[in-house]
C-alpha cells in the first residue's frame, strides 16, 4: 500500500478542462513512472498539463518545451504533448532515460540551479545512462551530443 502511495503522489495529473481517457492516463503515468524511477532521487511532484489549455501565448511556449517550473511550487510540469512523453508511452527504452533526463533538469531549477547549471547535471544523468548501459553507446552518445550543442 505505501508504495502505490508514493507512486500516486507523484504522479498527480492536471486534467485541466479536457481530461483523457482513464486507460490512457494510466499509460502516462506508467510512462512517468518509468522515468522517475531511473533518477537518483524522486521529484515531490510530477503534473501533466495539456498543451490546448492555456493562453495562446502559453500555448505557443508550450510547443517549445516538454518540461517546466514555476517560482514557488516545488512541482515539475510535463506537457503532456511533448515528444519524449509521447514516445516514452510506446514502451520501455530510450525515451524513459530522455523523459528522465529532462524531469531531472527541471528539479535541479527547483534546488536554483540556473539554466547552465541545470543543463549540466541533465547532461551527467544522461552519462551516468550510457555507462550503465541503458542506452546504446552509439545512440548514448549521439543524444549527449545534442544535449551540449544547446550551451
Amino acid at each position: 500500500m505505501a508504495r502505490v502511495w508514493r507512486v500516486s503522489c507523484a504522479l498527480i495529473a492536471a486534467v485541466l478542462i479536457n481530461p483523457w481517457t482513464a486507460a490512457a492516463a494510466d499509460d502516462y503515468d506508467t510512462a512517468v513512472a518509468r522515468a522517475i524511477s531511473l533518477l537518483p532521487h524522486r521529484p515531490e511532484k510530477v503534473v501533466l498539463v495539456v498543451r490546448a489549455n492555456g493562453t495562446p501565448l502559453l500555448r505557443e511556449h508550450l510547443k517549445r518545451t516538454e518540461g517546466f517550473v514555476t517560482r514557488g511550487e516545488r512541482v515539475v510540469y510535463l506537457v503532456k504533448e511533448g515528444e519524449t512523453l509521447q514516445r516514452a508511452l510506446k514502451g520501455p527504452g530510450p525515451f524513459d532515460c530522455m523523459l528522465a533526463v529532462i524531469i531531472w533538469h527541471e528539479m535541479a531549477h527547483l534546488d536554483g540551479a540556473d539554466e547552465r547549471e541545470a543543463m549540466r547535471k541533465e547532461e551527467r544523468l544522461w552519462q551516468q545512462f550510457v555507462l550503465q548501459h541503458r542506452v546504446s553507446v552509439d545512440q548514448g552518445l549521439r543524444y549527449l551530443a545534442v544535449l551540449r550543442n544547446r550551451h
